[in-house]
């Protein structure tokens, strides 16, 4: 095998080797877990989940209607009431692309300014090729909405969704309490550095809820007569992105296609913030290197009857 020299006479094939060596260590510390086969430290968790039966809410449940199972294995839980003041982040898609649904936009940022309890923490966070930050978070929505009013018309024709979303999962993850990110976008990607892949173990490993409203389906409406077969799969794309992003989270993704839709859309999204069971339990699942898988099932007893409902409820943990 022909050899290759770099400055100072190392071989490239080893200087590469040793990198991704280097690489996955660093990636071990960051991530917390072992390679050497120790057992990983146990981590105490929370975990956000609805509950609901034919769409609607179920309420009023108890521990004893519950079970929870981490990679099959049953596993010991208390039922806890969410913490009152949950960290909320409304991340907007806005650039010049953006034109095609302004109105839309604008929809869902009063509906979110209308049904959002004052009891929280709010931040509005738009991107277009950058993130850009216009009110971090505090409890009055009043100062989101001077912020809204405040922005400038977008510089950029790109939008970084992948680097956007990224970077508000590190932001909002680092935060203590119940985290959550409310997401206002197409979900198509123009100008990201990081990729699908990364963007989707980043969403696994933080415990942040995500509840995506997405505007693919208005650019679908709008553009449908012109659109050729690969942009309409990249509309598709874009929605299986956002629904992916909500399903790992144990969140929801709608995609409504008329205007008068969003603000009730974002009444659904305060309404399953508010309806939120929490659970928690002991880990070693995110100190492990593989991912996990969680099941949380909710039922009732009733007559020697058992009724089991629907869980929305993040997939597991990387």
């Amino acid at each position: 095998m022909k050899r290759v020299l770099v400055a100072g006479g190392k071989n490239l094939v080893h200087t590469q080797a040793y990198r991704q060596l280097a690489a996955l260590l660093a990636l071990t510390v960051l991530s917390g877990c072992t390679l050497n086969g120790s057992e990983p430290n146990v981590e105490t968790v929370s975990l956000y989940l609805n509950v609901e039966k034919n769409d609607e809410f179920v309420t009023g449940l108890n521990q004893d209607n519950f079970g929870l199972y981490e990679d099959g294995q049953a596993l010991p839980f208390r039922l806890n009431a969410p913490e009152a003041s949950a960290s909320i982040a409304l991340l907007i898609e806005y650039s010049q692309s953006s034109v095609f649904y302004l109105e839309e936009i604008e929809a869902a940022v009063q509906g979110f300014l209308e049904h959002a309890p004052e009891h929280n923490r709010y931040a509005l966070a738009t991107y277009d090729s950058n993130l850009a930050i216009h009110a971090d978070f505090n409890k009055r929505t009043g100062k989101l909405r001077e912020a809204y009013l405040q922005m400038g018309m977008p510089m950029s024709n790109e939008v970084s969704t992948y680097d956007a979303i990224y970077e508000m999962l590190d932001k909002v993850g680092g935060l203590p309490g119940r985290r959550i990110l409310i997401l206002v976008g197409s979900g198509v990607d123009t100008s990201s550095e990081h990729t699908l892949d990364e963007v989707k173990q980043k969403i696994e490993a933080e415990n942040v809820t995500v509840f995506a409203v997405g505007l693919s389906s208005v650019l679908q409406t709008i553009l449908d007569p012109y659109l050729e077969s690969s942009g309409r799969l990249t509309l598709i794309q874009a929605q299986s992105f956002l629904k992916m992003l909500a399903d790992k989270s144990g969140g929801s993704a709608w995609f409504p296609n008329d205007v008068n839709a969003f603000a009730a859309v974002m009444r659904g999204v305060m309404k399953s913030i508010t309806m939120q069971y929490r659970i928690v339990y002991d880990t070693k699942a995110r100190g492990s290197c593989k991912p996990s898988k969680l099941k949380v099932e909710a039922f009732s007893v009733v007559n020697h009857k058992r009724e089991d409902f629907n869980v929305r409820v993040r997939e597991g943990w990387r």
